[in-house]
């Protein structure tokens, strides 16, 4: 297939990045980040911030829709009956 090896086609079907991660993560990191920042009104927020690039680009490597496949999934799952009896959701009887 042509489609399959054109650099264009590639480029143009790849999923959006920013600063080597794909959006989600981005986002989150940047937002962590100043969130973090705000809350400690210490520097000491932009050193974990700088560690958890890393972690964040690690995890996007090994899958880059784990966040959106979090998300969706906690959308999505209602709650058990049973979850005020055992603290947690308990599908068992």
């Amino acid at each position: 297939m042509m489609c399959a090896r054109s650099t264009l086609f590639l480029g143009l079907v790849r999923p959006p990045q920013m600063l080597g991660l794909p959006i989600l993560y981005a986002v989150l990191w940047i937002f962590g980040s100043v969130l973090a920042l705000i809350w400690s009104q210490s520097l000491w927020a932009f050193a974990l911030s700088a560690a958890a690039y890393p972690a964040l680009w690690l995890a996007a490597q090994w899958d880059p829709a784990f966040v959106e496949v979090i998300r969706v999934v906690s959308e999505h799952t209602r709650p058990t009956r049973n979850r005020k009896i055992w603290d947690g959701d308990s599908y068992a009887p």
